[in-house]
């Protein structure tokens, strides 16, 4: 019955006077419990536990990769030049502490057989036996040399760790340009020519330190040289000091005036700031870079003074001036991490522009990369051939020859002597040849890890505790590791092989007082490193960011290769320069903030699946909304704080087909009313929102009328956010999901960039920026969240979405993990479908090429990729042909990815964001849904197939190798019948030998022909009804396919290909489910996976194949409002007393006949695009208003006066009686966009016809096809089966014997089997353990650990009330809750109930009956004044360590967030009819 005020009266607001009065009515109803409500609480705590291991594990990697790898590259470089007794050289010898051990250097020898001992035996004193004496008399054995040897492999070995590096980057770079065409910048020369200056000039300065500098000292005293291999940028950084940002805290601070712009809003606020900000900030910039260089220098003249004191000085100057060239020349290589921003130039009258160097610095230099290192490779190798062969003692041919392993030895100079090059096998002390490159791998890998680690640990943001420690605590440990080391020599001996210098050790008693210049020196170079690279400790690094912006070109060498990370990692933050400090009239800091569109479509929704969205929704709204004044607060004390997960967002639901004829007392009156599921829609709004905000209530709604319908309007709890309804009327505008996804991309994307026109135009002059680059950053920063009426997610969904837009602009779309739910077997089946596909296939899509499809239940796309060419306009196409109603209709997410695919976006899969969403529980819906995906799929598939070259060209994530990985898969998808088909039939023969093969192949035949008859005669229900039983059987064969794998496994002993397969197959599910433990239990569904092989993987093709020409939706056709299964009857046009038994008889007494009103008015409201569906070949588009071809002719369009509503009529009736009009700026807008894409297309007869004929011939050759295909290799396959039966030469022996000692052999059903699933599987598995290993990055780097606030953060299950009201009780006390009640239950109703409350839950009836009064709902704006009191309380009590923590990473720089919604704040109140 509808109200006088036109609003239904169920969908009137409660009148609170009423619930006065009525006392006893004191029960209350909560919404449905969603499946999401209490999900992930568990796991959020594994979560946490989780990062803190892997914290504590990378902490490990990097600290003892770091250790380990320094001490091999130490040791093989002391190899080079042995200590020798026969001079005063003691810099090699730790200035005289290092002594030779007497004992050692020469072994004696048995002159007769006495005391056990055998003449001629030498007497090793618990030394070695494999260690070669090289002076042995008669009674002597002499270990020691006088000229030392020193094996070439040492050498080769120190070469090999300095190239791999630029091997490595070579490589990255060439894939990158063949891969990856547009992201790689083009080949400049004079890049390339500074590139290769500075690589040449550091491989050269590399080269000098370890083959002549490095060798003249000791291993200790070596571990403190690389303090000084910084020289270059320890100067840059007092010319551009590194900015270390004013960390303003709340001690007894003074307060200021600032402006903090949020939300588009300047407000004015107060800062408190400690008084000697000024000076602890030029202490900071100034003093601090200056006192670094001071400490090196200082540190610089120790070390001179070091070397001065144990050189000879002979070569004193020699030394020193190769110490200080070196570490100059390899110190160049940093040299742009400290100028960045900082190299321009001024022109006369003309703006500030980039200079050549800082482009430089900019660019990526992948091209040039190639030939660089190339080059620097071979100038590697060729610049340690040229110092060995200057320091030739003899011939420097000879030299040469021995280095490359073409002459025996060479003699050559060193700082502390001769030493002679040996290239035999045997070293010294028991090494062999092998050893140094022994060493050389295990160093590699050890240099290797500490690179993947340490950046991943940058990544995962994790650098203040897994990156900058561990390093730090290498660089400090290193030498006193070697004062160890050299102590004791003969303990690290491995296998006879001593890598040390064995016959010296430390003796802390002789020449200790000459080593004070070395510690002073190591102490002072260490200073001076951790001043200069202060700036790794003031971030924890970025989420998922990308390497390239995280480290500077090159970060991967093999020697220091922690300097290298060190002094690699870039010094801004967030696109904030540390380079230099601001001033105070620095322009503030330009943020892009992301505007998220909720976009849903709704259709047949029950209230279960309605009131699950809407909870996801205010989930949203209430997380925003908190995080939202969190960063106000923290704005307030650092103005540059912006929280990245913070993003606008607005929601708009699209109801298609909202409305009915409006009758009153049975007759048909003017106007239109919603239906009944926009009824429900409109109860489940106000009802589920204060289920999640707690006792506070939505505005009331308010409703607009619009062109295509009605508009519902609420506002949320966020500022400025809404929640809209769309109401679409099929009268007006055409339904369906494509044409509701066309609405919203041209009204949220297109018509509201444009309606900013002007303010843009003023924007843009005042940030001095060109109107394209502002709306490109906007567009690009605006997001669709495309959503189905029954999803359920988190807010952290979302957000994760965001960061996989956010690390790589070139992504259009990403979709989310999407869950099934509901209840029965065919749910429990799509569980382990789902999973699986999303395991496996989805992963190794994103991992070697880009995803097909982001299914549009739960997927966020970008606004410039919509928008892009060939993309929003191609979307709105109307489909005209037969292959076009099977691409665009019936898959539209998949057409849309595909259109996204061939304009070079990329589409990725994000495992971390997980949504629910239902799905069908029995068997004919669930063939219904999948006959519309499956044809879709194809088409889209083969579509990007037909146009690989295009798409490869076009799309730098699809390469040659993704196109042939999809040939594969799809012709293995249209073999997949066939190849069940033999499954079944081998499993017939193994199970029931007495049967013959041709009979086991004619008892398969027929069900499968049985089924493909009826898919040409029978129709559409009774399809089913033979699929449901034949799948039935099929399940009955697989259970003994089961039972028979099992035999033949046992029998055979893994002897059998089929059960090396089979457990294959088992082990990758059950690996995959172990590494996804949240979704674990999917696995225990596999066993109804397994049965069900047959029916879905054989039967529903052809179904879905065989119903091609059907394009009707085919779910949630017959649902009602009140969520029953029961169909909709139509009335019947007699009218009579009746009499019935149940629904099997029924009698009508007294007939007469009516005309049934309502169905003439259906029949005038329907657009003229239905067929009949009478005939079984006939096409069935019930529901369907694309088949029809619009005529270019207005003249030919000649509309009904029902089906047209009376524009100049400006009464209103019914249901939009009350409605408010929309602005005529967006009126004149849905009405261009109804009239030239969205108008209801009436059907021509003729072109009815010939869709449905198009349609029957695109399915008869599909079907022929694939079932001729099908049987060819089913034939093939069988008669070889039989030839090899009858004649045993086709089949393949195998090194084993199965049951009963025959042996065992590979047959050809076995191959077909495993050749065409293993090989996708295998790639499949390899693409998953990659993609979880990123997947895993993502949750680790969006977990955190710091310290909660005071007041407890709302939850998300539905009782958020209840944890905000220990908040405000003492603040937002009602009246009524402060009146005296009755004392019971120790003292006044509250206070009773509130500790009843802490250990037994209390109903709401119960509560008003013992005397508590219902407390009235209050208006949302109340709650956000809580939150904002609740987010303040901390900071005005105490400080949280974990906030000084956040604001000393963030300069006190104003933060500017530009958003659209911040534009249309601020545009002017003219309209705008310009186009963007």
């Amino acid at each position: 019955m509808e109200a006088s005020t036109g609003i239904p009266e169920e969908m009137t607001e409660p009148n609170n006077s009423g619930d006065d009065d009525n006392e006893w009515d004191c029960a209350e109803e909560k919404p449905i419990h969603g499946a999401n409500d209490d999900y992930g609480s568990c796991w959020d705590s594994v979560t946490k536990v989780g990062l803190v291991i892997i914290g504590i594990f990378l902490f490990i990697v990097v600290f003892w990769s770091a250790c380990l790898s320094r001490i091999i590259i130490h040791i093989m470089i002391g190899k080079l030049n042995p200590p020798q007794t026969n001079n005063s050289f003691t810099l090699n010898k730790l200035g005289g502490v290092l002594q030779i051990q007497a004992d050692r250097m020469r072994l004696n020898v048995c002159g007769s057989n006495a005391n056990g001992c055998i003449r001629g035996q030498v007497l090793r004193k618990g030394l070695p036996e494999s260690w070669e004496c090289h002076n042995e008399t008669g009674t002597s054995c002499l270990l020691w040399e006088e000229t030392p040897s020193v094996n070439v492999g040492w050498i080769w070995g120190l070469l090999i760790i300095m190239s791999v590096p630029y091997l490595y980057t070579m490589t990255l770079s060439l894939w990158k340009s063949c891969f990856k065409k547009n992201k790689v910048d083009k080949f400049d020369l004079k890049v390339f020519l500074l590139s290769l200056i500075i690589e040449i000039i550091h491989s050269t300065g590399l080269c000098v330190l370890v083959f002549l500098v490095m060798p003249a000292f000791d291993p200790v005293s070596a571990s403190v040289l690389p303090f000084f291999v910084c020289f270059i940028p320890v100067l840059l950084s007092v010319k551009f000091q590194v900015k270390q940002e004013e960390n303003t805290k709340m001690k007894k601070n003074r307060s200021r005036q600032l402006n903090s712009t949020m939300n588009g809003k300047v407000k004015t606020i107060n800062v408190r700031e400690a008084p000697d900000a000024a000076k602890d900030n030029r202490f900071m910039y100034d003093i601090i870079p200056f006192i670094g260089a001071v400490i090196f220098i200082m540190g610089i003249g120790f070390l001179i003074l070091y070397v001065y004191y144990n050189s000879e000085k002979d070569n004193f100057v020699t030394t020193l001036v190769l110490l200080l060239v070196s570490i100059i020349m390899v110190s160049v290589i940093w040299w742009e991490n400290f100028v960045t921003s900082n190299i321009t130039k001024k022109l006369e009258d003309v703006k500030q522009q980039e200079s050549f160097l800082m482009n430089y610095v900019k660019s990526k230099r992948d091209t040039v990369s190639i030939l660089t290192y190339f080059l620097k490779i071979g100038w590697t190798f060729l610049t340690t051939l040229i110092i060995y062969v200057i320091q030739s003692k003899e011939s420097t041919l000879a030299t040469a020859r021995t280095l490359l392993y073409l002459d025996d030895a060479a003699t050559v100079y060193t700082f502390s002597g001769s030493i002679r090059l040996e290239s035999r096998s045997y070293i010294t002390y028991g090494c062999m040849t092998f050893n140094p490159y022994l060493m050389t791998v295990v160093c590699f890998i050890l240099t290797f890890v500490f690179f993947k680690a340490s950046r991943f640990a940058c990544r995962i943001v994790l650098q203040r505790r897994s990156f900058a420690p561990p390093i730090a605590l290498n660089l400090l440990l290193v030498p006193f590791m070697f004062v160890i080391l050299m102590k004791y020599p003969l303990s690290f001996t491995v296998e006879g092989c001593s890598v040390l210098q064995p016959l010296w050790e430390l003796d802390y008693g002789n020449s200790v007082e000459r080593l004070w210049p070395l510690i002073v020196s190591g102490f002072l170079g260490l200073v001076s490193l951790a001043i200069l690279t202060l700036y790794v400790w003031s971030t924890d690094g970025a989420k998922m960011e990308k390497v390239e912006r995280l480290f500077m070109k090159p970060a991967y060498c093999g020697v220091f290769l922690d300097l290298f990370l060190l002094l690699s990692r870039r010094r801004y933050l967030f696109d904030v320069d540390y380079g230099r400090e601001r001033k105070a009239d620095d322009k503030p800091k330009e943020v892009y903030s992301p505007l998220v569109y909720f976009c849903a479509t709704m259709w047949h929704e029950t209230e279960n699946e309605m009131t699950q969205l809407l909870k996801s929704i205010f989930r949203v709204d209430m997380d925003q909304c908190w995080k939202r004044q969190v960063q106000a607060m923290r704005q307030q004390h650092v103005r540059s704080f912006y929280d990245e997960d913070i993003y606008d967002f607005e929601v708009h639901v699209f109801f298609d087909d909202a409305f009915k004829p409006r009758k009153v007392n049975g007759k048909l009156r003017n106007g239109r009313k919603v239906n009944d599921f926009v009824k429900l829609l409109e109860e489940c709004v106000p009802k589920t929102a204060k289920s999640i905000y707690g006792n506070y209530e939505l505005e009331p709604v308010r409703k607009f009328e619009t062109p295509y319908g009605m508009k519902y309007e609420w506002m949320l709890l966020t500022e400025d956010a809404k929640l809209i309804v769309h109401l679409k009327d099929k009268m007006r505008i055409r339904h369906r999901k494509r044409w509701s996804q066309v609405m919203y991309m041209y009204y949220l994307l297109s018509f509201e960039l444009n309606k900013m026109r002007p303010r843009l135009e003023g924007k843009c002059k005042e940030l001095s920026k060109s109107m394209k680059e502002m709306v490109h950053n906007l567009s690009e920063n605006t997001f669709i969240l495309a959503l189905d009426g029954d999803v359920d997610f988190k807010p952290e969904a979302v957000t994760l979405l965001l960061d996989r837009m956010r690390k790589n602009a070139d992504v259009g779309a990403a979709c989310g993990r999407i869950h099934p739910i509901g209840s029965g077997p065919m749910v429990w089946y799509q569980k382990f479908e789902y999973a699986v596909s999303h395991w496996l296939q989805k992963a190794t899509e994103h991992v070697i090429g880009c995803v097909l499809c982001s299914p549009g239940c739960f997927s966020l796309f970008r606004g410039s990729a919509v928008l892009a060419d060939n993309v929003m306009k191609t979307y709105t196409r109307t489909a005209t042909e037969a292959k076009e109603h099977i691409q665009y209709d019936q898959g539209e997410d998949r057409w849309l990815c595909t259109l996204m695919l061939k304009e070079g976006f990329r589409v990725e899969y994000c495992a971390a964001s997980d949504a629910l969403t239902f799905a069908p529980e029995g068997f004919y819906e669930f063939y219904k849904q999948r006959r519309r995906w499956a044809p879709s799929t194809m088409a889209n598939i083969l579509d990007l197939l037909l146009d690989w070259r295009y798409v490869k060209k076009n799309n730098d994530s699809i390469s040659m190798l993704y196109i042939i990985y999809h040939i594969f898969l799809f012709v293995s998808s249209i073999l997949t019948p066939g190849t069940i088909f033999l499954l079944i039939l081998g499993a017939i023969i193994t199970a029931f030998p007495s049967i013959e093969p041709w009979l086991a192949l004619v008892l398969n035949l027929v069900p499968v022909i049985v089924l493909t008859l009826s898919i040409f005669l029978a129709k559409e229900d009774t399809q089913l009804t033979l699929a449901g039983i034949i799948s039935t059987i099929y399940s009955l064969v697989m259970m003994v396919v089961l039972i028979g794998l099992i035999k033949e496994g046992v029998e055979s002993q893994f002897c059998s290909v089929t059960t090396v397969f089979f457990c294959f197959v088992a082990g990758v599910f059950v690996v995959a489910a172990l590494i996804h433990p949240q979704e674990f239990t999917c696995i225990f569904h596999g066993l109804l996976y397994f049965l069900a092989v047959p029916s879905m993987s054989m039967l529903l093709i052809l179904y879905s194949l065989g119903n091609m020409h059907n394009i009707n939706w085919g779910t949630r056709e017959n649902k009602t409002a009140s969520g029953q299964d029961e169909v909709i009857r139509k009335k019947n046009k007699l009218e009579g007393q009746t009499c019935s038994i149940g629904d099997w008889c029924r009698c009508m007494l007294c007939v007469r006949e009516i005309e049934d009103q309502s169905l003439v008015e259906t029949k005038n409201e329907a657009p003229k695009d239905t067929l009949d569906t009478s005939d079984k070949n006939k096409v069935d588009t019930t529901q369907t208003q694309t088949v029809g071809v619009q005529k270019k002719s207005s003249a030919e369009k000649k509309p009904t006066p029902v089906a047209t509503p009376k524009v100049e009529d400006k009464t209103k009736h019914g249901d939009f009686k009350n409605c408010e009009d929309i602005s005529e700026e967006e009126r004149k807008f849905w009405k261009g966009l109804i009239k030239k894409y969205l108008k209801p297309t009436d059907i021509n007869p003729e072109e009815q016809q010939r869709v449905q004929e198009d349609l029957l011939e695109l399915r008869n050759k599909v079907f022929f096809f694939v079932f001729i295909l099908n049987a060819l290799f089913v034939t093939i396959v069988y008669v070889l089966t039989q030839v090899n039966a009858y004649q045993g030469t086709l089949q393949i022996p195998l090194p084993c014997n199965v049951a009963g000692g025959e042996q065992g052999v590979i047959e050809p059903i076995s191959i077909a089997f495993t050749v065409t699933f293993g090989l996708l599987l295998l790639i499949q598995f390899f693409g998953m353990i990659y993609h979880r290993v990123s997947t895993l990055t993502h949750i680790i780097a969006s977990t955190r650990l710091e310290k909660q606030t005071q007041i407890k953060r709302p939850t998300f299950g539905g009782e958020v009330g209840r944890e905000l009201s220990t908040a405000i009780d003492g603040d937002l006390e009602s009246t009524e809750s402060t009146s005296k009640e009755p004392e019971k239950f120790g003292g006044g109703a509250r206070k009773g109930w509130g500790k009843l409350r802490a250990s037994v839950q209390v109903s709401s009836a119960l509560r008003a009956i013992s005397g508590e009064r219902r407390k009235k709902p209050e208006a949302l704006e109340k709650l956000r004044k809580v939150i904002k009191a609740a987010t303040k309380k901390p900071m005005n009590s105490l400080q949280d360590e974990g906030d000084d923590d956040i604001f000393s990473r963030y300069p006190n720089t104003p933060v500017v967030i530009q958003s659209i919604r911040s534009l249309r704040k601020e545009e002017d109140e003219k309209p705008s009819t310009s186009n963007v």
